[in-house]
């Protein structure tokens, strides 16, 4: 089954691929990926990409564009393929698609080295060969407008957030939104073992009365508000509350942890898989503190790096993804990332990000058991000992596991210190 679904997603990426590179020929007049430096001058005539492009010479692109691996295009997967064509690529202000996959690569990696004085074209090509072999993606921000003269940010989904303590959370609980963020402090959870009771309140009336939000909402000041009676609220059962979050539909938890802030920073993914695969991790890791602090120069925003792939690494170990073992190859591997990242900072001269612990989501086809989750939060736990953000587990439902269950699992995330925990 699986290798039918790999053969449709070869013919796929195909078939999207001889559609890029009709257009492509028809509007250039010549085979693809054939002279790299006139479409570089045409981008720079119709003003699509910055006078920073004059940092190189007409040689010097022509070289870059000898280095351009058109095959490397079928190592984009089919998903991704797709965004390449809306998003990435290069199109003109009529919407007509100038550029192709390898050169928005190439295009990045000299941007992102444009102020390099040290063998400039060889940390080009580095980048590039990183880049184009899926070792690393980059933000999507980052692959759509990097380099570029324009910068549209995306509209972004919105997200509705709401605090547990907040006197509408029965309403917002079974609402129709389809993702829910609820933030949840200790102090409820404490609660919640303690089978206590816990009160709400009227979240203008907390901003009027005592100028903060329930984010500052501490333990303390909550007992104090709920002992007096300068503000109104309602008392409910911290149990009876917690089971209706449970049995909502679209729920994200977030535990806020005052040692781990999350800043709203890009992301950058070192593919795990892949890197491994190859033996590549030092070299990827050296290119890529190089690249994202061009970016990160130009651009003034901080690019997190986080790592993808953890399963998929695991498994191709020959490793039982819910066992000892597991844990040992993470804290392995983890090791090992950040012992290279800072051996890359320090030679760079600069401070690199910690990475942040990757998502793990249980993709069997069949459902989750209680322990196979437990070991799932146990190998998030191993991850995040190595970062200094933390990561993010997906818990799921299922006829096997009991509320009760679902419960203890949520507890156990929250203890060990796992700050956001999706439920699905």
């Amino acid at each position: 089954m699986r290798l039918c679904e790999q053969n449709e997603e070869r013919i796929h990426e195909r078939a999207l691929l001889q559609i890029l590179y009709k257009q492509a020929e028809q509007q250039r007049g010549r085979p693809v990926y054939s002279g790299f430096h006139q479409v570089v001058r045409k981008l720079l005539q119709d003003g699509l990409y910055g006078q920073w492009i004059y940092n190189y010479s007409a040689s010097e692109i022509k070289w870059l564009g000898l280095q351009i691996v058109a095959e490397r295009d079928r190592l984009i997967p089919s998903a991704q393929l797709q965004q390449y064509m809306n998003e990435f690529v290069t199109s003109d202000y009529h919407d007509k698609r100038i550029g192709l996959p390898q050169e928005r690569l190439m295009l990045i990696a000299m941007g992102a080295m444009q102020n390099e004085t040290v063998q400039r074209l060889q940390k080009v090509k580095e980048a590039y060969w990183m880049l184009s072999h899926g070792y690393v993606t980059l933000p999507a921000e980052v692959m759509s407008f990097f380099g570029k003269t324009f910068y549209q940010r995306k509209t972004r989904v919105q997200q509705y957030t709401m605090d547990i303590a907040d006197d509408r959370i029965a309403s917002f609980l079974s609402s129709k939104v389809k993702e829910k963020h609820i933030r949840i402090p200790d102090h409820f959870m404490e609660q919640v073992k303690a089978c206590g009771s816990w009160c709400l309140f009227d979240a203008e009336q907390v901003e009027r009365i005592f100028g903060c939000s329930f984010d500052n909402f501490n333990s303390e000041r909550f007992s104090h508000s709920a002992d007096s009676s300068s503000i109104g609220h309602k008392k409910v059962s911290a149990i009876g509350l917690m089971k209706r979050l449970l049995g909502s539909e679209g729920i994200v938890v977030h535990f806020p942890n005052k040692e781990r802030q999350e800043k709203a920073v890009l992301c950058s993914y070192i593919q795990l898989p892949y890197v491994l695969q190859e033996t590549e991790l030092a070299r990827t890791c050296t290119i890529l503190v190089r690249l994202l602090n061009g970016i990160e120069s130009i651009w003034g925003r901080t690019i997190q790096i986080e790592v993808a792939g953890w399963e998929t690494a695991i498994a191709e170990q020959k490793i039982a993804l819910h066992s000892e073992r597991a844990l040992l190859f993470i804290e392995e591997v983890a090791r090992e990332i950040n012992r290279s990242l800072e051996v890359a900072s320090c030679r760079s001269g600069i401070n690199t990000p910690l990475r942040k612990a990757a998502s793990v989501m249980h993709r069997s086809i069949y459902q989750a058991t209680k322990q196979q989750q437990i070991a799932m939060i146990d190998r998030i736990t191993a991850e995040q000992r190595h970062t200094d953000q933390g990561g993010s587990v997906t818990l799921e439902k299922s006829a096997t596991i009991e509320t009760a269950e679902l419960l203890q699992l949520l507890i156990k995330a929250w203890s060990c210190g796992i700050p956001e925990v999706r439920l699905i």
